[in-house]
């Protein structure tokens, strides 16, 4: 299950993660994301993995076909977790990507929200 929360703010868009994400939960949120890419840009994300959420497989050549499209018009990416391969994935993406994503423990929740709102 994927939540938007009441944190997001324009093209500072921040969701909730629990468990897996739906076909019908993912086509929702890459729609609202293209949307607010339309009108803004770019955008900037927070993540809160409550746990490894995964995602249905039917999911998962939309969420590539969206990365191709649109990676370089996420300008942030802050990816909320205790998970060490949540930790990974950032660091990877980080690298190999335009995106500028980066791994905030729970505890530092706050500061990660301050990190992608901030110029």
């Amino acid at each position: 299950m994927i939540r938007k929360l009441s944190t997001s703010k324009n093209n500072i868009v921040e969701y909730e993660v629990d468990d897996k994400i739906t076909e019908e939960e993912n086509e929702q949120v890459l729609e609202e994301l293209e949307g607010l890419i339309n009108e803004y840009g770019q955008i900037r994300l927070l993540v809160r993995l409550n746990e490894m959420a995964g995602v249905e497989l039917s999911a998962i050549d939309k969420r590539v076909k969206f990365a191709k499209e649109h990676l370089s018009q996420i300008e942030k990416y802050a990816l909320v977790s205790d998970s060490n391969l949540a930790e990974y994935v950032s660091k990877v993406s980080d690298k190999v990507t335009k995106m500028d994503m980066r791994h905030f423990a729970k505890d530092e929740e706050e500061m990660a929200r301050s990190w992608v709102r901030d110029d």
